[in-house]
């Protein structure tokens, strides 16, 4: 059985938090794997510090694929999240071509905040060992050298013709847009849109309590590297220890246990300002397509004249 839906991005959008939220309505059936972005297989493995471990998540047989759909009992809305499908070429294709009556999630957040959130991710995993400035300035030499997406900071933030696409090839009906700043002030409300837009119940209470992935520096980088390992490479010891404890409650008291080894590091206000303009045009043009107005992210006449 093939999903019916996919969370395509953004990558550091919220696409973890809302994974779990969806998982926890009774008529939706996640896959039990995040970023196995099987449609868009073609493009990996990539080769920079620390991408084996996306790489591994990855799927790229069919058979294996349809495996993750194995324990559907009758859910209505089927889907899976890889946040990279948004901006590596040739997804759409692929997944019109196979599921041409599918339904997009695309959560979008304001793009210096999330190129700030992703060099952020990079560095809590530490993978990124440049200041903010000195990787925008290696962006594009990365790239070509084969990086994954989360270094592609400025691009991945460069919305207007990612969404366009999907909706070009799937329709504007079929493509729900979520806006980061709306979904985190008020996740439930964000939540009963999307339950519409599945036709699931929208009357299921959702803990949303958890934020799921959040960036931040690691105060103990030996602490948070045990911890990490654990969660995600378990030995046999470990595993039996996981087995014991419900998933649901596993992955909170997980997330929450990072957390605590995790601080928040603010942006400097200035680059944040100077980046902007880089933006303005691109977010205009995502305003004309969504005929929605932006203006939570604060981009302005001045800051396009800048």
């Amino acid at each position: 059985m093939m999903p019916n839906f996919f969370v395509v991005g953004a990558a550091r959008a919220g696409t973890t938090s809302l994974n779990r939220y969806l998982n926890q309505h009774p008529d939706i059936y996640i896959s039990p794997r995040k970023e196995v972005h099987f449609f868009a297989a073609e493009h990996f493995p990539y080769k920079g510090p620390g991408d084996e471990g996306m790489n591994r998540l990855v799927v790229h047989d069919e058979q294996q694929y349809l495996q993750l759909f194995a324990g559907v009992t009758g859910e209505k809305a089927i889907g899976e999240t890889s946040p990279f499908y948004l901006c590596l070429p040739g997804t759409v294709e692929r997944m019109a071509h196979m599921i041409p009556d599918a339904k997009i999630i695309i959560l979008l957040r304001e793009p210096v905040d999330r190129l700030y959130s992703a060099f952020m991710h990079l560095v809590r995993e530490g993978r990124e060992t440049l200041s903010l400035e000195e990787g925008l300035g290696r962006e594009a030499e990365r790239k070509q050298q084969g990086f994954e997406p989360m270094w592609w900071y400025k691009e991945l933030s460069l919305y207007s013709s990612q969404v366009k696409h999907y909706m070009e090839v799937f329709g504007k009906e079929h493509v729900k847009i979520i806006l980061y700043e709306e979904f985190s002030a008020n996740p439930r409300q964000a939540l009963r849109e999307i339950f519409a837009f599945l036709g699931v119940s929208e009357d299921v209470v959702i803990d949303t309590s958890v934020r799921y992935n959040a960036a931040g520096v690691a105060k103990s980088r030996k602490l948070y590297t045990l911890l990490t390992n654990f969660i995600r490479r378990p030995n046999a010891l470990q595993k039996r220890l996981k087995s014991l404890l419900p998933w649901r409650l596993r992955d909170v008291l997980a997330t929450k246990a990072v957390s605590m080894l995790v601080k928040s590091v603010p942006m400097d206000t200035r680059l944040h300002e100077q980046l902007k303009p880089y933006f303005a045009e691109d977010v205009a043009q995502l305003e004309e397509l969504l005929n929605r107005d932006l203006s939570c992210w604060h981009y302005n006449e001045s800051v396009v004249q800048k």
